[in-house]
């Protein structure tokens, strides 16, 4: 869990990009060679990831390979076409999911590793009128299937992000159909919960929600499980057949289906992949930070930070990594 960060709302950005730096990143000085002017990391995550890249795998990194460090987030999906088209050029991304670096044009990468999951949980504000049945669903004292009936009511706010752009967005909406089939609610409960799968009045930044969650402008939010650790804030767990959060039940997950820009997509589990962006600057400062984030000590922060790790798992061609990152797996 986070320590000293009692409002991390009060301090992330709500807009689409979050940059964040290490401590000893700042202006170079002129006296500085060229060289060490180029050794810097320039990360693009999902902007889940952004605590626990900017404010501890940050410095850790920093510290430990002496390569500067700064980071943005967004959805994933919305990430990847920044870099085909140019806007970004991040050296390395890291993405919820791999469907994300096949948007990614001529900057779309040979490989990628995943080494962790982060399962989908209904995040929800102490403040909600509606709060005290969600804990006690939270605390199984009401059956699971109690949170649908609640969420269909007029009255209440949730929360969710883009699907067209963000892999939660998707994910949230592929839980949505498997609740309905693993706790046979009555058809129909995805479309009154939801609305439409673009629902103006329930979409927001991933990057924001959880800070609109806190001042109490929503009464429960999609949210993955490091995310409400982090923020501090209280969460209902789902069964890991419906969490996207398990590899092991890849076969359950793709019986979810759902159209997103014209094109089928199928549920699958929510795992953390990086890789190197081809072609732009400083190859060298991305390996050594896919090579921290996959030592211990990089794996050891991200389960300190509420993920779960997996075994490692390689997307692309194997043979095309370079041999410079090194990983177990």
């Amino acid at each position: 869990m986070v320590k000293g960060l009692t409002s991390l709302g009060l301090v992330l950005s709500s807009a689409l990009f979050v940059t964040g730096c290490s401590a000893q990143t700042g202006a170079v000085s002129p006296k500085q060679t060229a060289s060490a002017v180029r050794q810097q990391v320039n990360i693009a995550y999902a902007g889940s990831l952004q605590v626990v890249n900017d404010v501890f795998v940050s410095p850790a990194f920093t510290k430990a390979t002496g390569v500067q460090y700064e980071g943005r987030g967004g959805g994933s999906f919305g990430v990847a076409h920044l870099i085909a088209s140019g806007e970004i050029t991040p050296n390395v991304f890291e993405s919820i999911g791999t469907a994300p670096f096949t948007q990614m044009g001529t900057k779309r990468p040979k490989w990628a590793i995943g080494f962790a999951s982060s399962p989908l949980v209904v995040a929800y504000s102490p403040n909600s009128p509606y709060a005290p049945k969600l804990k006690e669903i939270a605390q199984g004292k009401l059956p699971l299937r109690d949170l649908f009936t609640l969420m269909q009511q007029p009255g209440f706010h949730l929360g969710r992000t883009n699907p067209d752009t963000d892999p939660q967005g998707q994910a949230f909406i592929l839980m949505m159909h498997l609740a309905q089939q693993q706790l046979h609610l009555k058809n129909g409960v995805v479309d009154k919960v939801l609305g439409a799968d673009i629902n103006p009045k329930q979409i927001f930044a991933e990057e924001a929600i959880l800070s609109r969650l806190q001042s109490g402008q929503l009464d429960a939010t999609s949210a993955f499980l490091p995310e409400a650790i982090q923020y501090h804030v209280p969460y209902i767990k789902l069964p890991a057949t419906m969490n996207m959060g398990d590899p092991a039940y890849q076969s359950i997950y793709s019986k979810a289906r759902m159209r997103v820009n014209g094109k089928t997509v199928s549920g699958s589990p929510i795992e953390v992949y990086v890789a190197t962006v081809p072609g732009n600057p400083d190859q060298a400062a991305g390996e050594k930070f896919v090579s921290f984030l996959l030592s211990k000590q990089g794996r050891d922060i991200y389960k300190k930070n509420g993920y779960i790790l997996t075994k490692i798992l390689t997307w692309g061609k194997k043979s095309a990594i370079p041999s410079s990152i090194r990983y177990q797996g």
